[in-house]
């Protein structure tokens, strides 16, 4: 039976310290970022109100990243939207906006794409195809002639007529 993926519950003490209850260790924002990044659920709570602090100390990681330079760049119009907007009806607007209507339209451009890359090949081959004729063409008329010219050497040809002088 797999083991249910279980919350990282993190102490943060008036004097601002973390403490990971779960590896009984203060631990720093760098590591609470390093265990978000790896997929971790964790929640910050204040040890003496209880009072959840996890969207404070997650702003407060990207803050610190974005001062460092180590963070990856999010625009200034990026933020402000989050802040105006809330979570919520940013993700709502993505998906009504361009973005989601680019994802939504996904499968009908794959079928676009499908089909003009089928055409693509379909006229390629049919170029193809009418080159092969042509050459085939030019195979028959050389086969003809070498028949012609094979014909000639086995009847004998007039002396004063040489191979290099036949067509």
């Amino acid at each position: 039976m797999a083991e249910a993926k279980q919350i990282r519950v993190i102490k943060r003490y008036a004097n601002r310290k973390l403490y990971d209850t779960r590896d009984s260790k203060y631990i720093t924002l760098d590591r609470i970022a390093e265990f978000v990044r790896n997929g971790e659920e964790v929640k910050v709570i204040d040890n003496r109100s209880k009072a959840d602090l996890t969207k404070v100390t997650l702003a407060q990681i990207i803050y610190e990243e974005q001062k460092s330079g180590n963070a990856t760049a999010w625009s200034v119009q990026s933020l402000r939207g989050f802040i105006l907007q809330g979570r919520e009806k940013l993700l709502s607007s993505l998906k009504e906006g361009p973005v989601g209507k680019l994802v939504g339209r996904a499968e009908e451009f794959g079928a676009e794409v499908y089909s003009a890359a089928d055409e693509r090949v379909r006229a390629l081959l049919e170029s193809a195809t009418a080159h092969v004729k042509q050459l085939q063409g030019e195979v028959l008329r050389l086969q003809t002639r070498i028949e012609e010219l094979e014909t000639k050497v086995r009847q004998g040809s007039p002396k004063d007529e040489s191979p290099d002088n036949l067509e």
